[in-house]
């Protein structure tokens, strides 16, 4: 069996060189060309001495460039590292040092982002653009002869959106890459070589690299957004035909909520993968009415390869199609472990708890990461001895198995000594008629400790404290009704989507 990235790209080029492997705006480029430009890189990077081992930073949006780039880095064995086009300078400038990056190729959009990012560190900068024009140009193609890529060498590092303090870089070898493949292809339904795949999804998130390699693995069609707009997706849905997607919730919501929407034709659509944040079921029943389409929810961390539980397509009809409240409840679930996964519910003693009753979320299995680069304890931590890795989600099973997700174990909030669940808060004051959506977070007090602070985006900004208390009182106990309220604009979110409390508690605690 082929399951190494290089031997892949090498079998398709031979096998099917003439099918379209990726599609970048008006570029159409085919199995054969994906595999000459990967090697035309591959060959660049041997001249500028970055060997097998060493680190290259990338910062840009999603682009064709971008893409044989980090291709001639897979198959080199060269790690590359893909910083969210979102961070500060600072935030950059951390990244490159905890990495060691020997190069840094960026969009020229960021440049001067850049710059000021890599001040005082020893590193060289290269504009994605220009070394494109003169590696891609090239009409001939000496194969170069390049170091041998075993599957336990360290393919990708990914940096963590820092939700719970600095990023971590996640640690993942070619073994992994080529799990998120066999996972993303027991679960997508109606998923072949025929497919024409849609990625919204930002490259340095592992949602939008782990889902083209998914379409490469498969030898399917890869259109490539530049970064997600609502109008280009529905536009590119009609004229390529696409079939599957992944799409955060907060994407399809957007798109959902345009007029224009109905001027579309979204009729390829077979199956949209979502997941990364919560989706109620009134919002999944209106995204399901207008995609018309299967539906998989997939939960999963970047230590996972985002690979660890779905809610299948079937457990989406089934439920969807069914007016049983008590089965609609079954659309918050995660679903039950991808094959090969294991999961269990733990306590502080680190004692499987029974059915329902709520603890950490553990996984194990292939999808398990290497652990962080340059941890400093945090691998003894979060990656066990025995193969488990400790998520920080807190949850529970039910009896059939189904996994529901409660809230980060850093996210709750302790008042007068009692656990209080973010997330159940939310369910109840997102159903408020003037609230879009809401995110709650601890704010200190210095009598119960810690109390509750709404932020919310609401239709109507004069939506006071004194009125929500009164509305949620007979659906929320006395100590859980927030104390103030903030009302913003947007919330701040990660590339899937997932809001990012430390931000709230930064400007609000």
């Amino acid at each position: 069996m082929i399951n190494n990235y290089k031997h892949i790209l090498q079998y398709a080029s031979e096998t099917y060189p003439e099918r379209i492997a990726l599609i970048f705006k008006d570029e159409h480029i085919s199995y054969a060309q994906l595999n000459k430009y990967a090697n035309q890189a591959a060959n660049w990077f041997k001249e500028n001495i970055i060997v097998k081992g060493d680190r290259v930073a990338f910062l840009d949006f999603n682009n064709s460039n971008y893409v044989h780039l980090v291709n001639g880095c897979l198959i080199s064995g060269i790690i590359p590292v893909s910083i969210n086009w979102r961070s500060t300078a600072n935030e950059i400038n951390y990244i490159l040092r905890d990495a060691g990056c020997k190069l840094f190729l960026y969009g020229e959009n960021f440049k001067k982002l850049i710059l000021e990012s890599a001040d005082g560190i020893n590193i060289e900068l290269n504009s994605i653009d220009s070394i494109s024009n003169s590696i891609f140009r090239k009409q001939k193609i000496n194969y170069p002869k390049i170091a041998d890529v075993n599957q336990d060498d360290l393919a990708l590092l990914i940096y963590t959106s820092g939700t719970t303090g600095r990023p971590k870089g996640v640690k993942m070898n070619y073994n992994n890459i080529y799990e998120i493949y066999l996972s993303l292809r027991n679960e997508t339904p109606l998923f072949g070589p025929a497919s024409v795949n849609l990625i919204a999804a930002p490259w340095y998130a592992i949602v939008g690299l782990g889902y083209f390699i998914f379409g490469v693995y498969t030898g399917c069609t890869n259109v490539l957004l530049e970064y997600f707009d609502p109008i280009e997706t529905c536009a590119f849905i009609e004229k390529y035909k696409i079939t599957n997607a992944f799409l955060a919730p907060v994407m399809m919501q957007v798109i959902c909520s345009l007029d224009e929407v109905k001027e579309y034709d979204l009729s390829s659509l077979q199956n949209i993968q979502y997941g990364g944040s919560p989706i109620n079921a009134e919002q999944l029943t209106l995204c399901y009415n207008t995609f018309n389409c299967f539906f998989t929810q997939g939960y999963g961390l970047t230590e996972t390869c985002g690979i660890a539980t779905a809610l299948r397509f079937d457990d989406h009809q089934r439920i969807l199609l069914n007016t049983d409240s008590e089965q609609k409840n079954l659309l918050r679930s995660a679903g039950k472990p991808y094959s090969g996964v294991e999961l269990k519910i733990i306590d502080e003693n680190k004692a499987t708890v029974s059915a329902n009753d709520i603890g950490e979320v553990c996984i194990k299995g292939k999808v398990i990461a290497q652990g962080y680069w340059n941890s400093t304890g945090e691998n003894e931590k979060i990656f066990q001895e025995d193969g488990w890795l400790l998520t920080g989600d807190l949850g529970y099973q039910d009896e059939q198995g189904f996994l529901f997700l409660v809230d980060r174990k850093n996210d709750l909030i302790i008042a007068k000594g009692i656990n209080i669940y973010p997330a159940e808060i939310e369910l109840v004051l997102n159903q408020h008629p003037q609230i879009k959506e809401c995110a709650v977070i601890g704010i200190p007090d210095e009598i119960y400790g810690e109390n509750i602070c709404a932020v919310i985006v609401a239709n109507n900004s004069t939506l006071q404290l004194q009125e929500l208390r009164a509305w949620a009182k007979d659906k929320l106990a006395d100590f859980k009704l927030p104390v103030r309220v903030e009302i913003v604009n947007e919330l701040p979110r990660n590339a899937t989507g997932k809001i990012l409390r430390k931000e709230l508690r930064k400007r609000y605690a």
